[in-house]
């Protein structure tokens, strides 16, 4: 293949990673799965194509180039995953299995991930109360019921155990 065409393709793959980055932040791993599948996908219908292994090369210089325009950052990308998680109801524990999916180190994840018991203790009594309203149950079925609720948000048994020791 000549020159014109391997960088045809390289700008072809850095365009699908900026309509994929336009929709909203990604982690480089998130990135580099779509851009395998979308890549993969359009190479089943075509004849002439570019091989797995240059492709697969072609996609980590282009993740590499986003990462030096500061088009892609992890960083940014679990700051605003870990507070539009915080924003739908999740707990810590689930947060941080997510961000752990998501190819996200643990020790980012430290970093902007509020670790203090205040915190987290104001923010499950408010995901209780929203759900649940302000009274708190008389009865350790319906303790029980919210217990569960909770845990599968994300909320760690310790967590869940001090919001109802205190009422």
């Amino acid at each position: 293949m000549d020159n014109k065409v391997l960088k045809k393709e390289l700008v072809s793959i850095r365009m699908s990673a900026m309509n994929i980055l336009a929709g909203r932040e990604h982690s480089i791993d998130e990135l580099r799965q779509k851009l395998r599948r979308k890549l993969n996908k359009r190479d089943a219908s075509c004849d002439d194509c570019i091989d797995i292994e240059r492709l697969e090369s072609f996609i980590e210089i282009v993740l590499q180039q986003l990462l030096d325009d500061n088009l892609l950052n992890e960083a940014r990308f679990t700051e605003c995953f870990i507070r539009s998680r915080i924003n739908k109801g999740s707990g810590p524990v689930k947060i941080r299995h997510e961000l752990m999916q998501r190819g996200i180190s643990s020790e980012l994840t430290d970093n902007y991930l509020d670790n203090s018991y205040e915190f987290w203790q104001e923010h499950i009594e408010s995901v209780r109360n929203k759900r649940f309203g302000a009274q708190y149950p008389q009865d350790y079925k319906e303790q029980s019921r919210q217990s569960r609720f909770l845990y599968q948000r994300g909320f760690s048994g310790e967590l869940i155990q001090r919001l109802f020791n205190e009422f």
